[in-house]
């Protein structure tokens, strides 16, 4: 039976158990009458819930709050477009080594939809990862030596269609630097995706890299303590094109943005370095599922 039609009938059988006002009953049964029937699903970028039947299922939750086991459980199958997900922090904790820092924040992404174990995984991943940092870092200042590391995470995206976490590695000593991480789960799949999911054709690699070395250019051009290890005096050094599962995330417009480390592809001062792509630069090799 379709969730419209057996929330209707549920409805109605139990409309004697409290009172509705009748203004309120005749919008719900006219945004339910108007619902259309079942069509075949098309792949579209984003999920978006028209308003008028949000408005109604809203007021559903809002009127039978205390309705029995059925009316609930019909309520309990509306389906969720996509998946839901969220990054709290599951460990977190500070050292004082003495002569040097340690200070820990990790997340757990968990995920409510068909399938969580990416988020599981990826999670584990991410505490694995900062375990062996910190016992990495405890190790080489036993002797008293100074230093500082601190590992913590943003989330950088939550869109209709992609969720982004950045794990973020800051330490000061002997590897100064800002190192960094990035997971982006597709919310219609429930699945973390890398750079190479994206596409069909492999010609993305030299369309992205061009992009890349455009902004380079244009950047050093345009200020004077901007610099890129491009166009150099050591050619076999400077930057030639990205990974094939470059870092990369989209921003909160669907912007794709390809993430750099510290001294990945310019001097240390710069930091970690990111390039937004305009979509027209690699459009076209995109895979259909995410055209």
């Amino acid at each position: 039976m379709k969730t419209d039609e057996r929330l209707r009938e549920l409805a109605r059988s139990e409309k004697e158990a409290f009172e509705v006002p009748q203004a309120m009953h005749d919008m719900v049964e006219d945004t339910l009458a108007e619902l259309p029937e079942a069509q075949p699903v098309r792949r579209r970028r984003y999920w978006k819930i028209p308003a008028t039947i949000a408005a109604a299922f809203l007021a559903v939750f809002l009127l039978l709050p205390n309705t029995s086991y059925p009316v609930a459980r019909a309520l309990s199958e509306v389906p969720v477009l996509g998946t839901v997900f969220q990054a709290v922090t599951f460990r977190e904790y500070a050292e004082d080594l003495g002569n040097s820092e340690l200070s820990v924040k990790t997340p757990a992404v968990s995920s409510e939809g068909p399938d969580a174990g990416a988020a599981a995984a990826v999670s584990k991943e991410i505490d694995a990862l900062n375990e062996a940092a910190a016992d990495r870092f405890r190790s080489e200042h036993e002797d008293g030596s100074y230093g500082a590391l601190k590992l913590d995470y943003k989330v950088l995206a939550n869109t209709d269609r992609w969720y982004s976490v950045k794990v973020v590695q800051t330490e000061q000593g002997a590897d100064t630097g800002t190192f960094e991480d990035y997971y982006t789960f597709d919310k219609k799949t429930g699945e973390c995706v890398i750079l190479s999911d994206l596409f069909e054709k492999d010609e993305y690699i030299a369309h992205l890299s061009d992009s890349v070395k455009a902004q380079m250019r244009a950047q050093m051009k345009a200020d004077e303590d901007v610099s890129y290890f491009l166009d150099s005096d050591i050619p076999e050094e400077d930057f030639d094109e990205i990974d094939p599962n470059q870092d990369f995330y989209f921003d909160k417009n669907g912007t794709l943005v390809l993430c750099f480390d510290s001294y990945e592809v310019a001097p240390g001062y710069m930091g970690p370095v990111t390039f937004r792509i305009p979509q027209k630069v690699y459009r076209g090799d995109l895979r259909a599922e995410y055209q």
